[in-house]
């Protein structure tokens, strides 16, 4: 791979490991594919790609800068993993580079928050939801003190469809289809080799210095 693509692939992984808050922990839903979409000014503006939820874990595919790459957590590992679809490679991101634990996610409004408090409830997107203000991030990203958030929690499908930061991030699932996913969906697909996470994070740094 050529060092210019290895660069770009790594930005990719680490704004997507924050964004995505990939951590461990407990799904006892019924499953669910939909669509993810992400958005800076306070609205969800950027379509992401599919996202499948279910007991092994989440899955999400993402098209940024000309890559395929989709991200695999699975609930029982304190660890996210990002394929490289196009060029059949993967990484293990572990969980102190995005900020998170294996606590983080147990299927209740405001995982990962110290405090929460229903303030509502409202329709997102066709599901009935119930609105939650959630304060005091437990494990925030590497360089930040935290962010607080509103969040939406449908409790059909155990998991929030709408997240709002206080710094105008938006996360939102469209699009739900409810039903067990395939477990073929969370596993490595075979063959994928697996690169080095600290040999990608140097490469990306040499390429930032030689700018």
């Amino acid at each position: 791979m050529k060092p210019t693509v290895i660069g770009a692939l790594g930005a990719i992984i680490i704004g997507i490991g924050g964004t995505l808050a990939a951590s461990a922990g407990e799904y006892s839903g019924p499953g669910f594919s939909g669509v993810a979409w992400y958005g800076k000014g306070g609205t969800a503006d950027q379509k992401m790609g599919p996202i499948n939820v279910d007991r092994p874990g989440y899955r999400m595919e993402v098209h940024e800068q000309g890559q395929n790459v989709t991200v695999l957590v699975l609930w029982d590992q304190d660890k996210s993993y990002s394929l490289m679809m196009d060029q059949k490679m993967y990484l293990e991101v572990p969980s102190e580079q995005t900020g998170d634990t294996a606590s983080d996610f147990d299927g209740e409004p405001c995982d990962g928050y110290m405090n929460s408090k229903k303030i509502g409830s409202e329709t997102v997107n066709g599901r009935s939801t119930e609105k939650w203000r959630c304060t005091g991030e437990l494990q925030p990203e590497p360089g930040t003190s935290g962010t607080d958030s509103t969040n939406w929690f449908d409790r059909e499908i155990g998991f929030p469809v709408r997240d709002v930061k206080d710094n105008g991030e938006v996360f939102e699932i469209r699009d739900i289809a409810v039903g067990r996913q395939d477990a073929s969906l969370f596993k490595i697909p075979a063959g994928f080799k697996k690169l080095d996470m600290n040999a990608m994070m140097q490469q990306m740094m040499r390429q930032q210095q030689g700018q």
